[in-house]
């Protein structure tokens, strides 16, 4: 065998074995590493993708997740079932708010509604520390973290977008709602929210007749 076709076959072997290497880890380092985890509030609010068993598994005890809230898949799918189980078996809450269009299901929610309703899991103090997910990890859970954030933490839609977007950046989606549709949900649904708790607000502060009027301002809400 010449020198010139044992160098190529020494050539393609190499190929092939990088090629074998690469797909084995394209397919399997999922089983084995987080996908597109990362922490919102440390120690208590942490987003990602829908993890395999064993990543599941070492978020749950590495960070002492409490609750998992899953953004995607009907509630009988088979992965959605799969990770309910798993939840159970570690003692961890399991919450479903799948964010789809539900137009034509009984009793629809808007996707405002479902926003609102999976934000208000992520505010709750009992619920921490809370793992939320979509599927891939990088847009239902981008605009619940924009929806928890303007909503609950005083920030402005432009703080929000631009944590979002300095983490996993800004997806925009073919079907479906994306972080677009954050800026029709930040006037319909958080400004008028900010509203009615400056009022609660202020009704809680007036004083009675009883009372001497109170010197203390409502708390500043940052925009």
């Amino acid at each position: 065998m010449s020198k010139r076709r044992m160098w190529l076959r020494s050539v393609l072997a190499v190929g092939l074995a990088v090629l074998a290497v690469h797909q084995i880890w394209r397919h399997g380092s999922d089983y084995v590493f987080a996908q597109q985890f990362a922490e919102v509030v440390p120690g208590k609010v942490y987003r990602g993708a829908w993890q395999k068993e064993w990543p599941m598994r070492r978020i749950a005890r590495d960070r002492g997740i409490k609750t998992i809230l899953a953004l995607a898949h009907p509630h009988d799918s088979a992965i959605a079932v799969k990770e309910r189980t798993l939840a159970e078996e570690l003692g961890i809450k399991w919450v479903h708010v799948p964010i789809v269009d539900q137009r034509g299901m009984e009793n629809p929610k808007t996707v405002f509604q479902l926003l609102d309703e999976a934000a208000a899991v992520v505010n709750d103090s009992k619920n921490h520390p809370i793992y939320f997910h979509c599927h891939h990890g990088l847009n239902r859970v981008s605009m619940v973290q924009i929806a928890y954030r303007t909503k609950y933490c005083g920030w402005t839609l432009e703080q929000a977008t631009e944590e979002v977007a300095a983490g996993f950046g800004l997806v925009e989606a073919n079907h479906g709602p994306d972080y677009r549709t954050m800026v029709k949900y930040y006037a319909e649904n958080v400004l008028p929210f900010r509203e009615e708790q400056k009022a609660l607000a202020a009704r809680a502060d007036a004083p009675t007749a009883a009372e001497t009027p109170s010197a203390e301002a409502a708390p500043a809400v940052r925009r």
